[in-house]
């Protein structure tokens, strides 16, 4: 038995060797890639090609041509057959070129058919601009040149928008006019007039909600130093949370960008270290998108610029609105040398003054310094004050000494002492009869004699004074005179 199967299969063998010997080595003729095509709805690219005229073709076989390679993706293993889908195309993503080619009974593969690529189209949201920048790969097919092209625009849910009739060369289109916070989808196809030819992928794009805020307003303006602080209001349903300050430049009448910040919680900050105090500008606050663009601009406001003047009796102040409403209430601040005091609330004008005399009773520095805040009654509570520049009015080293008093008789002409325009240091102040005898001595600047000695009123008649001080200058001051009590 064992001989018999070895006898078999040598002749097997033999028989074989010489039919294979005599195989058919011709190759088939190619067959001609006729469509290709993206169902836009799964993204699955369909080819449709002419059979090869070779009369023993038993398959075809399908490829991605890559240009150097072209690897194989599938066999169709029946000569009927001449359509294909590839359900695991990448032509969502990118362009994808096809071939074709036949293999015969003698498994022989034809040469590689024409190749044709899907059309491969992109959508991206231009914010910056407001609209979608749609662009495709063009459709290429001799067999089939197209005619027109139409762009279809739906909603994400597939419910239909609008259809943009297209010359067959152009590969763009802007989409205007879009909803924000809103699905936009789109896909091409080629027409030659009497139907379709093939169809892009379908590209679907989300429209930004990036919310300008509906308003902005500049709360304050503060010069600290020498520079200002400005803080800003804005509407917190907005998504944006860049901001920046713009100065007015009237030499080249532009606004010019004079700091920038991160909102928070509807309030902002900005800080210009070196702002230019002793002029008026105008400033404004402007909510910055993703592009770097302002969407939403605040009315302008100004810093506010104090002057102050002295006339030797009053003290004059006056200082611009802030805000070109004119609904702000104004307080006027002074620090005659221990720290800033109220002195004036609730003004409404921008003009103010007070005698010099007043201030000079209080003054314990070389100079007094005024400031003006104002403030939007319309605002809530704890919102930030428009605060002034500084302004300054230099002290004297006056001394006003009476010439003569009525003692005994009530009111301010009942006592003899010095006034100043100051606070004094150093403080002696001193009364003699004429012949010397020291009646009256103190270093409290605000007691005066009272025309008594060892409590017994002096007779009227002329009294001899000393003082001796040292002013806020730093400068010694050393008087000395008469004063008469009067009958």
């Amino acid at each position: 038995m064992k001989l018999l199967r070895q006898i078999a299969m040598m002749f097997l063998t033999v028989v074989l060797s010489g039919t294979l010997s005599g195989q058919d080595e011709i190759r088939p003729l190619s067959p001609v890639l006729d469509m290709v095509t993206v169902d836009p709805a799964t993204g699955f690219a369909t080819l449709r090609w002419i059979p090869s005229t070779s009369p023993d073709v038993g398959s075809y076989v399908v490829y991605i041509d890559e240009g150097a390679t072209a690897p194989a993706i599938d066999t169709i293993r029946s000569p009927f057959i001449t359509e294909y889908t590839h359900t695991a195309s990448a032509a969502r993503y990118r362009s994808v070129t096809y071939v074709v080619a036949a293999i015969d009974s003698s498994l022989n593969v034809s040469p590689l058919s024409n190749p044709l690529s899907t059309v491969w189209l992109l959508a991206v949201n231009d914010a910056c601009n407001g609209k979608i920048t749609v662009t495709w790969t063009p459709y290429a097919n001799q067999r089939h040149p197209a005619t027109s092209q139409v762009l279809h625009i739906t909603s994400g849910s597939g419910s239909f928008i609008s259809d943009q009739n297209l010359q067959p060369s152009e590969e763009s289109y802007s989409f205007t006019g879009y909803e924000p916070d809103t699905e936009y989808c789109f896909h091409v196809t080629a027409n030659d007039g009497s139907g379709s030819l093939s169809s892009s992928n379908r590209a679907c794009v989300t429209t930004g909600s990036e919310a300008a805020p509906s308003w902005i307003s500049i709360d304050a303006i503060a010069v600290e130093g020498g520079g200002i602080t400005a803080s800003a209001g804005y509407d917190q349903a907005s998504d944006m949370v860049n901001y920046r300050l713009l100065r007015y430049n009237p030499v080249i009448s532009l606004w010019e960008q004079a700091a920038s910040a991160t909102g928070a919680a509807g309030r902002v900050l900005f800080t210009v270290p070196s702002a230019d105090t002793a002029t008026v500008r105008l400033y404004r606050v402007a909510a910055v998108n993703s592009c770097g663009l302002d969407a939403t601009l605040s009315e302008p406001a100004r810093n506010i610029l104090l002057e102050a003047a002295s006339t030797g009796i009053r003290i004059e102040l006056q200082w611009n609105r802030p805000l070109p409403g004119g609904a702000e209430l104004y307080s006027v601040w002074r620090n005659a040398g221990e720290g800033m005091q109220e002195v004036a609330q609730a003004l409404t004008d921008t003009v103010w003054s007070e005698e010099y005399a007043t201030v000079a009773m209080d003054m314990s520095a070389s100079a007094v310094i005024y400031r003006v805040t104002a403030s939007d009654p319309s605002l809530p509570p704890g919102t930030p004050f428009h605060r002034s520049s500084a302004a300054s009015i230099e002290g004297t080293d006056n001394v006003y000494m009476p010439n003569a008093f009525t003692p005994g008789r009530g009111g301010e002409n009942a006592f003899f002492r010095p006034e100043f325009a100051f606070i004094p240091g150093e403080y002696d102040f001193r009364v003699y009869s004429r012949n010397g005898l020291l009646l009256f001595s103190t270093t409290d600047h605000g007691e005066g004699w009272d025309g008594r000695y060892n409590g017994t009123p002096m007779p009227s008649g002329v009294y001899l004074w000393s003082l001796r001080i040292m002013a806020p200058s730093g400068r010694r001051v050393i008087r000395n005179g008469t004063v008469t009590i009067l009958p």
